[in-house]
């Protein structure tokens, strides 16, 4: 999660954005048969992000 932390506190994203990551963040770990995201997962879900 300190990868979402850390773009929060830079101003990168906003709590919404951050919810939403979580959310593909659990979905990704769902998906991987984890059950907790780990940090690639969050990562991933940060790439995931639309950059309008």
């Amino acid at each position: 999660m300190e990868p979402l932390r850390n773009a929060m506190e830079r101003g990168l994203i906003s709590v919404r954005a951050l919810d939403r990551c979580l959310r593909v963040a659990w979905t990704l770990a769902d998906l991987g048969g984890r059950d907790l995201p780990a940090a690639e997962d969050v990562k991933l879900a940060l790439t995931f992000r639309d950059k309008r």
